[in-house]
């Protein structure tokens, strides 16, 4: 931000600095928020140790918002992460299946290097694949196989099979 700093406070140069300083203030109060909710489930025994429905559906909801906090900063690491705590959450195939291609989207954005990252999406395809194949949706059981094909020939134990 290229804005005037007085002390403390900054001031924009013009309205679009302003919004830009105004969603990235709300961004970091919203992780924030999520992130304390987050890590006070996961260190107090109690909550740590329930795993009622209600306890779940707000980790699950805490678990995506901050997946998509960070998929927006482009931390697709992060958000991977988030979103694959999330997924362990839910028996819900529609749940399931709109974290998976989260999931898919973000480990094909991270930057990790291309093994970490064919092993993720071959993991991914592969789930996704599952809950396809549940719910009778050939057309894109066929294109999870096809992804999970493409990226198993990408990992060096595939390669010295092939």
């Amino acid at each position: 931000m290229s804005g005037l700093n007085f002390g403390e406070l900054v001031m924009p140069k013009d309205i679009i600095e302003a919004y830009a300083m105004a969603v990235k203030a709300r961004e970091s109060c919203t992780r924030k928020a999520f992130a304390e909710v987050v890590e006070f489930c996961e260190n107090d025994l109690q909550c740590s140790a329930d795993n009622s429905r209600k306890r779940n559906i707000l980790m699950l909801w805490s678990y995506d918002k901050l997946a998509q906090s960070y998929a927006r900063a482009k931390d697709y690491e992060q958000a991977y992460n988030y979103w694959r705590k999330a997924l362990a959450l839910t028996t819900s195939a529609a749940i399931r299946l709109n974290l998976g291609l989260k999931m898919l989207d973000a480990a094909d954005k991270s930057i990790a290097d291309i093994t970490r990252k064919a092993t993720k999406i071959v993991e991914i395809t592969t789930m996704l694949q599952k809950v396809y194949q549940e719910n009778g949706d050939v057309d894109n059981v066929q294109k999870m196989q096809s992804l999970t094909i493409s990226a198993m020939r990408l990992l060096p134990q595939s390669n010295a099979v092939n």
